[in-house]
C-alpha cells in the first residue's frame, strides 16, 4: 500500500466539504465536517469529563451520554448546512442550529442523524477520491 492512498483531505476534514448521494437519503446534501475534527476531539473530551461518576458504569459512559455528547458534537463541530430539506408542509427548510438540534435530538429522525455520521465520515476521503479520479483522466 502507498502511503499516499491513505491520506484524507485535511482542509475539507477540518473546514468542511458537500457531501450528496448519501445512502436512502434521496437528493439530500450535507456540509460537514470530518468526525473527530480539531473541534470535535475539544469538546468531546470536555463533554466526557463533564459526565458525573452515576453515569459512568464500570468506567463506561451510559449510552445515552454517549448519545447525548455525539449529538453535541454533530450540532456544534461537524454539521455546517444542509440542501433539499423539506418540512412536513413540503417547504425547503433552511439550515439553522435550532432545526439542526430538533432534527438531530429526535429520536424519530434517527435516520437523519445517521446520514450526518455516514457523511462526516467520508468527507475527508472525498478529497482522497476527488485527486484519484484527476490522475485517472
Amino acid at each position: 500500500m502507498k502511503l499516499t492512498d491513505a491520506k484524507i483531505d485535511a482542509v475539507k476534514f477540518e473546514q468542511g466539504a458537500w457531501v450528496d448521494n448519501i445512502p436512502e437519503m434521496g437528493d439530500l446534501r450535507l456540509k460537514v465536517r470530518g468526525v473527530n475534527n480539531a473541534d470535535w476531539r475539544r469538546l468531546q473530551q470536555t463533554l466526557y469529563e463533564a459526565v458525573p461518576r452515576s453515569k459512568r458504569i464500570g468506567g463506561r459512559i451510559d449510552p445515552d451520554e454517549m448519545d447525548r455528547i455525539t449529538t453535541s458534537c454533530l450540532l456544534s463541530a461537524c454539521l455546517i448546512d444542509w440542501e433539499n430539506v423539506e418540512g412536513d408542509d413540503g417547504q425547503p427548510l433552511a439550515y439553522s442550529k435550532a432545526a439542526a438540534t430538533k432534527l438531530l435530538t429526535d429520536p424519530a429522525m434517527r435516520r437523519f442523524r445517521d446520514s450526518v455520521v455516514w457523511a462526516a465520515n467520508v468527507v475527508g476521503e472525498q478529497g482522497a477520491e476527488d485527486r484519484t479520479e484527476i490522475a485517472g483522466n
